[in-house]
Protein backbone atom coordinates (compact mmCIF):
# COMPACT_ATOMS: atom_id res chain seq x y z
CA UNK A 1 0.00 0.00 0.00
CA UNK A 2 1.70 3.06 -1.17
CA UNK A 3 -0.70 5.10 0.78
CA UNK A 4 -4.25 5.09 2.77
CA UNK A 5 -2.60 3.31 6.08
CA UNK A 6 -4.65 3.99 9.03
CA UNK A 7 -6.13 7.02 7.23
CA UNK A 8 -8.28 4.51 5.42
CA UNK A 9 -10.30 3.15 8.27
CA UNK A 10 -12.04 6.77 8.45
CA UNK A 11 -12.94 7.09 4.73
CA UNK A 12 -9.82 7.82 2.77
CA UNK A 13 -8.64 7.55 -0.66
CA UNK A 14 -5.77 4.40 -0.57
CA UNK A 15 -3.33 3.34 -3.00
CA UNK A 16 -2.36 0.20 -3.44
CA UNK A 17 0.47 -1.25 -6.09
CA UNK A 18 1.63 -4.76 -6.99
CA UNK A 19 5.13 -5.55 -5.57
CA UNK A 20 6.73 -8.35 -7.76
CA UNK A 21 9.96 -8.94 -6.32
CA UNK A 22 8.96 -11.61 -3.59
CA UNK A 23 5.90 -14.18 -3.91
CA UNK A 24 3.90 -17.10 -2.41
CA UNK A 25 2.30 -20.40 -3.52
CA UNK A 26 0.48 -23.22 -2.30
CA UNK A 27 3.38 -26.29 -3.08
CA UNK A 28 3.42 -29.80 -2.00
CA UNK A 29 6.33 -31.62 -0.16
CA UNK A 30 8.48 -33.29 -2.77
CA UNK A 31 11.80 -36.09 -2.67
CA UNK A 32 14.82 -34.69 -1.75
CA UNK A 33 13.96 -32.12 0.08
CA UNK A 34 16.41 -31.13 2.65
CA UNK A 35 16.30 -31.23 6.18
CA UNK A 36 15.81 -27.35 6.95
CA UNK A 37 13.21 -27.25 4.02
CA UNK A 38 11.52 -29.73 5.42
CA UNK A 39 10.74 -28.19 9.22
CA UNK A 40 9.89 -24.98 7.29
CA UNK A 41 7.45 -27.16 5.00
CA UNK A 42 6.12 -28.62 8.95
CA UNK A 43 6.04 -25.81 10.72
CA UNK A 44 4.07 -23.86 7.74
CA UNK A 45 1.67 -26.96 7.18
CA UNK A 46 0.68 -26.84 10.84
CA UNK A 47 0.17 -23.08 10.74
CA UNK A 48 -2.41 -23.81 7.42
CA UNK A 49 -4.37 -26.79 9.84
CA UNK A 50 -4.82 -23.78 12.48
CA UNK A 51 -5.89 -21.53 9.84
CA UNK A 52 -8.66 -24.36 8.40
CA UNK A 53 -9.89 -24.32 11.76
CA UNK A 54 -10.68 -20.89 12.17
CA UNK A 55 -12.31 -21.19 8.48
CA UNK A 56 -13.93 -23.96 9.12
CA UNK A 57 -15.47 -22.63 12.60
CA UNK A 58 -16.88 -19.36 10.75
CA UNK A 59 -20.36 -19.45 10.84
CA UNK A 60 -20.72 -15.60 9.79
CA UNK A 61 -23.12 -15.72 6.32
CA UNK A 62 -22.51 -16.37 3.86
CA UNK A 63 -20.66 -19.53 5.68
CA UNK A 64 -16.96 -19.68 4.30
CA UNK A 65 -17.54 -23.31 3.59
CA UNK A 66 -19.86 -22.21 0.61
CA UNK A 67 -17.35 -19.69 -0.96
CA UNK A 68 -14.50 -21.84 -0.43
CA UNK A 69 -14.02 -25.76 -0.85
CA UNK A 70 -12.82 -26.34 2.53
CA UNK A 71 -12.84 -30.40 2.07
CA UNK A 72 -10.18 -30.34 -0.79
CA UNK A 73 -8.45 -27.73 1.36
CA UNK A 74 -7.90 -30.13 4.24
CA UNK A 75 -6.91 -33.17 2.07
CA UNK A 76 -4.35 -30.74 0.12
CA UNK A 77 -3.05 -30.37 4.33
CA UNK A 78 -3.09 -33.83 5.06
CA UNK A 79 -1.00 -34.50 2.10
CA UNK A 80 1.80 -32.15 3.82
CA UNK A 81 0.58 -29.06 1.05
CA UNK A 82 2.67 -25.70 2.42
CA UNK A 83 3.05 -22.21 1.74
CA UNK A 84 6.02 -21.56 -0.50
CA UNK A 85 6.92 -17.73 0.31
CA UNK A 86 9.75 -15.26 -0.19
CA UNK A 87 7.99 -12.76 1.47
CA UNK A 88 9.21 -11.49 4.99
CA UNK A 89 6.98 -11.91 7.21
CA UNK A 90 5.68 -8.73 9.15
CA UNK A 91 7.78 -6.34 6.74
CA UNK A 92 4.29 -4.87 5.22
CA UNK A 93 4.87 -6.49 1.81
CA UNK A 94 1.60 -8.27 2.26
CA UNK A 95 2.73 -11.47 3.72
CA UNK A 96 -1.05 -12.75 4.91
CA UNK A 97 -2.33 -11.09 2.01
CA UNK A 98 -0.75 -13.53 -0.59
CA UNK A 99 -1.96 -16.22 1.38
CA UNK A 100 -5.58 -15.22 1.17
CA UNK A 101 -5.38 -14.56 -2.43
CA UNK A 102 -3.18 -17.90 -3.24
CA UNK A 103 -5.96 -19.68 -1.11
CA UNK A 104 -9.09 -17.57 -2.99
CA UNK A 105 -7.36 -18.97 -6.27
CA UNK A 106 -7.02 -22.57 -5.38
CA UNK A 107 -9.80 -23.34 -3.62
CA UNK A 108 -13.11 -20.26 -4.63
CA UNK A 109 -16.17 -22.42 -5.35
CA UNK A 110 -17.31 -19.49 -7.81
CA UNK A 111 -14.52 -17.73 -9.30
CA UNK A 112 -15.62 -14.83 -10.47
CA UNK A 113 -13.35 -14.29 -13.02
CA UNK A 114 -12.94 -11.57 -15.71
CA UNK A 115 -15.50 -9.88 -13.58
CA UNK A 116 -13.65 -9.30 -11.09
CA UNK A 117 -11.84 -6.31 -12.79
CA UNK A 118 -15.52 -4.28 -12.41
CA UNK A 119 -16.67 -2.27 -9.48
CA UNK A 120 -18.94 -4.71 -8.12
CA UNK A 121 -16.39 -7.80 -8.83
CA UNK A 122 -13.83 -6.12 -6.68
CA UNK A 123 -16.06 -4.90 -3.67
CA UNK A 124 -17.02 -8.28 -3.55
CA UNK A 125 -14.01 -9.27 -3.54
CA UNK A 126 -12.44 -7.16 -0.88
CA UNK A 127 -15.15 -8.22 1.52
CA UNK A 128 -14.50 -11.72 0.99
CA UNK A 129 -11.07 -10.79 1.53
CA UNK A 130 -11.51 -8.93 4.71
CA UNK A 131 -13.11 -11.75 6.28
CA UNK A 132 -10.49 -14.22 5.20
CA UNK A 133 -7.54 -12.16 6.33
CA UNK A 134 -8.64 -11.38 10.05
CA UNK A 135 -7.17 -14.36 11.15
CA UNK A 136 -3.96 -12.90 11.09
CA UNK A 137 -4.43 -8.92 12.30
CA UNK A 138 -7.94 -9.03 14.28
CA UNK A 139 -9.48 -6.85 11.38
CA UNK A 140 -8.56 -6.35 7.72
CA UNK A 141 -9.77 -3.83 5.37
CA UNK A 142 -9.11 -6.83 2.25
CA UNK A 143 -7.06 -4.09 0.45
CA UNK A 144 -3.88 -6.10 0.60
CA UNK A 145 -4.94 -9.57 -0.99
CA UNK A 146 -7.44 -7.87 -3.09
CA UNK A 147 -4.03 -5.87 -4.87
CA UNK A 148 -2.33 -9.04 -4.76
CA UNK A 149 -4.80 -11.13 -6.22
CA UNK A 150 -5.36 -8.63 -9.03
CA UNK A 151 -1.69 -7.68 -10.07
CA UNK A 152 -2.60 -4.25 -10.83
CA UNK A 153 -2.99 -0.70 -9.19
CA UNK A 154 -5.89 -0.29 -6.82
CA UNK A 155 -7.53 3.08 -6.33
CA UNK A 156 -9.54 3.12 -3.47
CA UNK A 157 -11.81 6.22 -3.53
CA UNK A 158 -14.77 8.03 -1.57
CA UNK A 159 -17.35 6.09 0.00
CA UNK A 160 -14.87 3.24 -0.79
CA UNK A 161 -15.26 2.67 -4.27
CA UNK A 162 -12.83 0.56 -6.43
CA UNK A 163 -11.28 0.84 -9.75
CA UNK A 164 -8.46 -0.26 -11.50
CA UNK A 165 -5.44 2.56 -12.46
CA UNK A 166 -2.45 3.32 -14.51
CA UNK A 167 0.75 4.73 -12.39
CA UNK A 168 3.79 6.43 -14.46
CA UNK A 169 6.41 4.12 -13.91
CA UNK A 170 9.00 6.65 -12.89
CA UNK A 171 10.12 10.59 -13.03
CA UNK A 172 10.47 12.07 -16.38
CA UNK A 173 14.27 11.79 -15.68
CA UNK A 174 14.44 8.20 -14.67
CA UNK A 175 16.69 9.19 -12.19
CA UNK A 176 14.02 9.50 -9.00
CA UNK A 177 10.73 7.92 -7.63
CA UNK A 178 9.58 5.83 -4.64
CA UNK A 179 11.84 3.15 -2.62
CA UNK A 180 11.99 0.99 0.08
CA UNK A 181 14.31 1.03 3.07
CA UNK A 182 14.87 -2.65 5.12
CA UNK A 183 14.81 -1.70 8.54
CA UNK A 184 15.29 -5.45 9.76
CA UNK A 185 13.17 -4.79 12.20
CA UNK A 186 9.96 -7.42 11.61
CA UNK A 187 6.47 -6.60 13.80
CA UNK A 188 3.08 -7.13 14.62
CA UNK A 189 0.29 -5.12 12.78
CA UNK A 190 -2.41 -6.70 15.60
CA UNK A 191 0.16 -4.72 18.00
CA UNK A 192 0.12 -1.22 15.73
CA UNK A 193 -3.33 -1.37 15.38
CA UNK A 194 -3.73 -1.45 19.27
CA UNK A 195 -1.45 1.63 19.55
CA UNK A 196 -3.58 3.82 16.60
CA UNK A 197 -6.44 3.00 18.40
CA UNK A 198 -5.23 4.27 21.52
CA UNK A 199 -3.78 7.58 20.06
CA UNK A 200 -7.23 8.45 18.46
CA UNK A 201 -9.10 8.61 21.31
CA UNK A 202 -7.08 11.93 22.09
CA UNK A 203 -9.19 14.90 20.84
CA UNK A 204 -6.06 17.03 19.93
CA UNK A 205 -4.79 13.66 17.89
CA UNK A 206 -8.33 13.24 16.30
CA UNK A 207 -8.40 16.62 15.02
CA UNK A 208 -5.33 16.87 13.39
CA UNK A 209 -5.71 13.34 12.14
CA UNK A 210 -8.87 13.99 10.30
CA UNK A 211 -9.01 17.09 9.08
CA UNK A 212 -4.70 17.22 8.08
CA UNK A 213 -3.72 14.22 7.42
CA UNK A 214 -6.13 12.90 5.50
CA UNK A 215 -6.21 15.25 3.47
CA UNK A 216 -2.59 15.08 2.46
CA UNK A 217 -3.01 11.24 2.75
CA UNK A 218 -5.52 12.43 -0.56
CA UNK A 219 -3.64 15.20 -1.79
CA UNK A 220 -0.16 12.74 -2.53
CA UNK A 221 -2.50 9.68 -4.41
CA UNK A 222 -4.39 12.59 -7.02
CA UNK A 223 -1.15 13.92 -7.25
CA UNK A 224 0.69 10.79 -8.48
CA UNK A 225 -2.09 9.69 -10.71
CA UNK A 226 -2.67 13.28 -11.88
CA UNK A 227 0.78 14.84 -12.15
CA UNK A 228 2.85 13.08 -14.90
CA UNK A 229 2.58 15.03 -18.36
CA UNK A 230 -0.49 17.10 -17.30
CA UNK A 231 1.41 21.08 -16.20
CA UNK A 232 4.59 22.27 -15.41
CA UNK A 233 2.64 23.53 -11.64
CA UNK A 234 1.13 19.76 -11.03
CA UNK A 235 4.11 17.84 -11.95
CA UNK A 236 5.99 19.17 -8.67
CA UNK A 237 3.02 18.75 -6.48
CA UNK A 238 4.15 15.04 -5.59
CA UNK A 239 7.43 16.16 -3.78
CA UNK A 240 4.95 19.24 -2.04
CA UNK A 241 2.85 16.64 -0.71
CA UNK A 242 5.01 13.88 0.56
CA UNK A 243 7.09 16.20 2.19
CA UNK A 244 3.69 17.22 3.87
CA UNK A 245 2.39 13.80 4.93
CA UNK A 246 6.36 12.28 6.19
CA UNK A 247 6.42 15.51 8.42
CA UNK A 248 2.63 14.54 9.69
CA UNK A 249 3.75 11.15 9.89
CA UNK A 250 6.47 11.74 12.29
CA UNK A 251 4.77 14.25 14.67
CA UNK A 252 1.72 11.88 14.75
CA UNK A 253 3.21 8.80 14.38
CA UNK A 254 6.05 8.34 16.41
CA UNK A 255 5.72 5.45 17.77
CA UNK A 256 5.66 4.04 14.77
CA UNK A 257 8.97 4.73 13.20
CA UNK A 258 11.57 2.69 14.83
CA UNK A 259 14.03 4.88 16.75
CA UNK A 260 17.13 4.06 14.73
CA UNK A 261 15.18 5.50 12.14
CA UNK A 262 14.13 9.06 13.28
CA UNK A 263 16.97 11.06 12.28
CA UNK A 264 16.90 9.84 9.13
CA UNK A 265 13.64 10.13 8.22
CA UNK A 266 14.21 14.39 9.79
CA UNK A 267 16.95 14.72 7.77
CA UNK A 268 15.39 13.81 4.08
CA UNK A 269 12.53 16.64 5.70
CA UNK A 270 15.28 18.79 6.30
CA UNK A 271 17.64 18.79 3.19
CA UNK A 272 14.25 18.34 1.04
CA UNK A 273 16.27 15.40 -0.41
CA UNK A 274 13.17 12.96 0.06
CA UNK A 275 10.74 11.84 2.01
CA UNK A 276 10.11 8.64 4.07
CA UNK A 277 6.86 7.56 4.88
CA UNK A 278 5.28 4.24 6.53
CA UNK A 279 4.91 0.87 4.69
CA UNK A 280 1.99 -0.29 6.10
CA UNK A 281 1.64 -0.53 9.80
CA UNK A 282 4.86 0.56 10.70
CA UNK A 283 7.16 -0.47 13.39
CA UNK A 284 9.60 -2.16 11.80
CA UNK A 285 9.32 -3.73 8.41
CA UNK A 286 10.27 -1.90 5.51
CA UNK A 287 9.59 1.85 4.95
CA UNK A 288 8.68 3.78 1.76
CA UNK A 289 10.54 7.13 0.38
CA UNK A 290 10.28 9.29 -2.16
CA UNK A 291 13.26 10.95 -3.93
CA UNK A 292 13.11 13.07 -7.40
CA UNK A 293 17.07 12.28 -7.64
CA UNK A 294 18.34 9.15 -6.19
CA UNK A 295 21.90 10.09 -6.86
CA UNK A 296 21.87 13.12 -4.32
CA UNK A 297 19.79 11.37 -1.45
CA UNK A 298 22.12 8.69 -1.56
CA UNK A 299 24.77 10.70 0.28
CA UNK A 300 22.71 10.71 2.96
CA UNK A 301 21.66 7.28 2.99
CA UNK A 302 25.22 5.98 2.41
CA UNK A 303 26.29 7.81 5.86
CA UNK A 304 23.01 5.90 8.12
CA UNK A 305 24.16 2.70 6.45
CA UNK A 306 20.56 2.60 4.84
CA UNK A 307 19.90 0.05 2.42
CA UNK A 308 17.43 0.52 -0.79
CA UNK A 309 15.48 -0.57 -3.20
CA UNK A 310 13.13 0.98 -5.91
CA UNK A 311 9.85 -0.67 -6.05
CA UNK A 312 10.61 -2.64 -8.94
CA UNK A 313 12.98 -5.02 -6.55
CA UNK A 314 16.75 -3.50 -7.77
CA UNK A 315 19.18 -2.34 -5.38
CA UNK A 316 19.86 1.43 -5.40
CA UNK A 317 23.59 2.07 -5.33
CA UNK A 318 25.33 4.15 -2.95
CA UNK A 319 28.02 5.66 -4.53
Amino acid sequence: MLFGEYSLLYGSDALTIPFRKYGSRLVFPFPGMQYKQQKVALNSNEQLYAYYTFLANDKTEPRIDELLNLDRFAEDLAQGMYLHSTIPSGYGLGSSGALVAALYDRYSVTHIGADHQTSTGLSWLKALFSRLEAYFHGSSSGIDPLSIFIQKPLLIGQNQNLSLTDLPQGLPSGSGGFFLVNTHIPRKTSELITIFKRKESNPAFKKIFLYDYVPSNNACIHALINSYGISGEEATSLPDTMHHLSSLQLDLFKEMIPDIFRLAWQEGLTTGKYAMKLCGAGGGGYILGYTDNYQTASEIWRKHHVEAMTLDGSKIHLQ
